[in-house]
């Protein structure tokens, strides 16, 4: 975003904020499903295995953590 700016390239830096922020909202969101979903348990240790209890919540964090890795 630094380097866009730098070039001059105000509509590529806004587009890269926003979309950080937008997926690193759905990060958080995914986040908190998890946390509900355990009945408001936030010891990490209890966390394992919920792929098969989450699936949805399992592909949209894995969906979020790849768009933030600015994988195609």
């Amino acid at each position: 975003m630094v380097l866009a700016i730098g070039l001059s390239q105000h509509n590529v830096a806004l587009f890269h904020t926003l979309n950080h922020s937008f997926f690193k909202a759905l990060l958080f969101l995914a986040a908190g499903g998890v946390i509900h979903s355990l009945s408001d348990q936030q010891d990490i240790r209890k966390m394992g295995g919920l792929i098969k209890f989450l699936p949805f919540t399992y592909t949209i964090m894995l969906i979020g953590s790849l768009s933030l890795l600015a994988t195609p």
